[in-house]
């Protein structure tokens, strides 16, 4: 129950500042939709770590965005292509390095022998290469190369911690986006190799957002840019008039990376389960062309709002066991959804909805149908201010009781809210941010908080700096989770 009190007045006191401003908005209700677009860029943002439960999908998605000129899908092709090219060097290279520090200044001293997450915790050197080579105007491919290491595990003492956690978090070296894309026709474009499409309005609920799993290995801790995972699919696009059309072909079936068994955001040993249970590593899925799934999405634009439709088959973002509990798999879904968003004056309106079916849990057989639903509301009409405000229930009309102990937890209505606000200073040179999530009808689920502060040293180095609190409450894994807050820090170099 720690810092209950606090959240819901912090958050509460959001949602009074975003409905009284209200009449500002009124004010500045005859500013045309490009003014009223303007300054919704990007900033920092925040991504959670999964455990099999609804939380995998509500702690999904956190991207400290405003609403960013009313697109119609991120990472897609705009309506209007530019086909520009830089004819004198067709080779890009960029990328980027940086240290990342993390101290944990809640945790007790651990049983001797076992795992010390206490002080520092994380000492990361990570790196970043991204190639992007232009064939023609109308054609380019794209590599990125993503690796990191963690002495932390060494000067600690790695004969403390288990092979899983040292296997997720000491080194890894990787192939991020890798593909191919171009145009076809005036009207077609094509992408095929491994890549990212994200659905959906939100930046802080993930409930279309279905295609692409997450590295879900630190709770709140990583830029949602860095947490979606890229996977092997064939791209159409069809653009006619006010609307694109996209065909999507899934031919890998790729794991969310999950956080280490018993690591500080998976702490297997102090949460109620059931006595003798163990969690089997999971084999990965790989790329196989003969289980191809297939998906479809139609966005449109119009003046002051716009529309998109889902439809397809993806992978789950939950696991389940499967040959008697001594194995796990991530199962296929069916989801259908849609998602909108309407401008009035200085307010962005949105709501997605999204029905999904073949759902597998553990402590029930039959397979379950779900229904989420998604409002929000975001606000611009203060200067060098944006704030945010996103409600989800996901709903299991089949509940059972069974359903609401470990490793399932999950209740008929999952309720989620997250608040956010951000500030820009120093000629956009510095935010300061504020991201919360809450879990349960009065937040007696538990959830986190986080405050951090992005600054741009020089257009060559960005400095970030803040902490993260988690509080407990009725769920198991943030109850277990609730003294492992932590100060932050990450020094960034481009190239």
């Amino acid at each position: 129950m720690k810092s209950r009190f606090t959240l819901r007045s912090v958050s509460l006191g959001l949602v009074l500042v975003l409905f009284s401003a209200n009449a500002i908005a009124e004010t500045s209700a005859d500013l045309e939709l490009q003014d009223a677009l303007l300054g919704f860029d990007e900033v920092e943002a925040v991504e959670p770590n999964g455990l099999n439960t609804d939380l995998d999908d509500a702690l999904s998605g956190f991207e400290e965005s405003g609403f960013e000129d009313s697109s119609i899908e991120k990472n897609s092709s705009p309506l209007t292509k530019n086909k520009k090219v830089t004819a004198a060097n067709p080779l890009q290279i960029k990328g980027q390095f940086s240290f990342k520090s993390a101290y944990a200044y809640q945790e007790s001293a651990p049983q001797l022998g076992s795992a010390d997450f206490r002080d520092f915790t994380k000492s990361q050197v990570a790196g970043l290469v991204k190639l992007n080579y232009k064939f023609s105007p109308d054609w380019k491919a794209k590599l990125e190369l993503k690796g990191l290491f963690d002495p932390i595990y060494s000067i600690k003492g790695r004969d403390n911690y288990n092979q899983d956690t040292l296997h997720s978090y000491e080194s890894e070296l990787e192939v991020n986006e890798v593909y191919l894309s171009g145009t076809l026709s005036e009207d077609w474009d094509l992408k095929v190799g491994r890549q990212i499409v994200v659905w959906g309005k939100s930046d802080s609920i993930r409930l279309a957002d279905v295609i692409n799993p997450l590295d879900n290995r630190e709770m709140g801790m990583v830029d949602i840019e860095n947490l979606r995972l890229p996977v092997l699919m064939s791209r159409f696009d069809y653009y006619q008039g006010d609307w694109q059309f996209t065909f999507l072909a899934q031919h890998e079936h790729r794991n969310p990376k999950e956080a280490a068994v018993n690591s500080e955001y998976f702490p297997t040993g102090v949460l109620p389960m059931p006595p003798g249970l163990t969690f089997p590593d999971i084999k990965d899925q790989g790329f196989q062309l003969d289980e191809t799934t297939f998906s479809a999405a139609a966005n449109g634009r119009f003046s002051g709002w716009d529309l998109s439709l889902y439809a397809g088959r993806f992978q789950d973002s939950r696991w389940h066991f499967t040959d008697n509990k001594t194995a796990r798999k991530y199962g296929l879904i069916n989801m259908a959804g849609l998602a909108i968003n309407k401008v009035q004056g200085n307010w962005l309106l949105k709501s997605e909805l999204a029905a999904v079916s073949d759902l597998k849990y553990n402590t029930v057989i039959a397979k379950q149908s779900r229904y989420d639903l998604l409002m929000g509301l975001e606000y611009k009409g203060f200067t060098d201010t944006s704030l945010s405000l996103e409600i989800a229930d996901r709903y299991l009309p089949d509940h059972q009781v069974a359903m609401e102990s470990m490793p399932d937890a999950v209740k008929q209505h999952n309720l989620q809210t997250a608040v956010r606000a951000l500030y820009f200073f120093d000629h956009d040179r510095a935010t300061l941010g504020y991201l919360g999530q809450y879990f349960g009808q009065q937040f007696e689920q538990g959830g986190f908080h986080r405050l951090w502060l992005d600054y741009e040293l020089s257009s060559d180095v960005t400095v970030v700096g803040g902490l993260i609190d988690y509080f407990g409450g009725e769920n198991a894994l943030f109850e277990a989770m609730k003294n492992n807050d932590k100060l932050f820090a990450d020094l960034k170099f481009y190239f």
